[in-house]
């Protein structure tokens, strides 16, 4: 593999990352399958397995959840044509309420949680995909998340 297929691959799997979050965020939940693989594995909150249960997922999430997942320092390791590996630095920002339904913005005290996305991302038929994503977190306000 040169330099440029590296390339080509990492930026890909960026783009795989960004594009997460922004479909968690504007809730557009029908793009799972263009970003994790048929047997890919999520852990953010909740283990789940397969693309079809992520989905799923993403669909049972309150409807007055307002969040923005801010990505950084978004690392891939491109290890052959085929795989690749990376982690994202992620600070998540989220409201639960009534406020979250009204095109305003929303009083925050800071954010909700700090912490790293760890990912495997798989050459697929169908692309690039994500195969495995397990949020760490480490730092977190337990008031953004009731139960």
């Amino acid at each position: 593999m040169d330099e440029r297929e590296a390339q080509h691959i990492e930026l890909a799997c960026r783009r795989l990352s960004i594009l997460y979050a922004r479909m968690v965020d504007f809730k557009t939940y029908e793009l799972v399958n263009d970003i994790f693989s048929e047997d890919a594995f999520l852990d953010a909150g909740g283990p789940l397995d397969g693309r079809d249960r992520i989905r799923r997922g993403m669909e049972r999430r309150n409807p007055k959840l307002r969040s923005r997942h801010v990505l950084t320092n978004i690392f891939v390791d491109v290890l052959d044509a085929t795989h690749a590996r990376g982690t994202s630095y992620l600070s998540l920002y989220r409201h639960i309420g009534d406020e979250s339904l009204e095109d305003k913005p929303i009083e925050f005290v800071g954010p909700a949680a700090v912490g790293e996305y760890e990912d495997e991302f798989v050459q697929t038929a169908e692309g690039w995909r994500i195969a495995r994503r397990v949020l760490h977190m480490q730092f977190i306000r337990p008031a953004a998340f009731p139960r």
